[in-house]
């Protein structure tokens, strides 16, 4: 009987040593959990901020395009009146006695050359949002994996504390 007795004594004090195991595993697998719910809920916000500035980005393109395209549409303006004070004599004859198609033709350089200008502008903003747009994409990617490896975290909670 006392040997009986010394037996089940040995198997209390495994099981009390087994039970402080699995309440230090159980903190530490609960500490795990609020660090992953708290990453789901950065990785949330910062999805959502994402989304907004690729949306915002995609909405500056599309106006700047459409300027760009109002611009190429463009026709010729036509010739201003200036209200600046006149040149002298010799200047006003000058231009009254150049033809017709060179002013044109300098018009129509001047016009090309602005229109370049802000094409060129234009294609700088494409790239850095085309930049920003494929930062984000990785941002994203980034924040998936780390959601995913999260949702597996939990898991292993969930089953470790016997829920499945």
């Amino acid at each position: 009987m006392s040997v009986e007795i010394k037996e089940l004594k040995q198997k209390v004090s495994e099981l009390i040593e087994i039970k402080a195991q699995l309440e230090d595993r159980n903190q530490k697998l609960l500490e795990e959990s609020t660090y992953a719910k708290g990453l789901v809920s950065a990785a949330g916000v910062e999805l959502k901020a994402l989304s907004e500035e690729v949306t915002k980005l995609m909405n500056q393109n599309e106006k700047l395009a459409t300027e760009l395209s109002s611009l190429r549409s463009l026709t010729p303006a036509p010739r201003r009146v200036s209200n600046a004070p006149r040149g002298t004599r010799r200047e006003s004859m000058s231009r009254r006695h150049e033809p017709a198609s060179r002013r044109d033709t300098n018009t129509s350089h001047e016009r090309e050359k602005a229109l370049g200008t802000l094409l060129m502008e234009k294609e700088q903003k494409e790239a850095e949002l085309q930049r920003k747009v494929e930062e984000s994409k990785h941002k994203e990617a980034f924040l998936e994996s780390e959601l995913a490896n999260m949702w597996v975290l939990v898991a292993k909670l969930k089953k470790s504390q016997g829920y499945l």
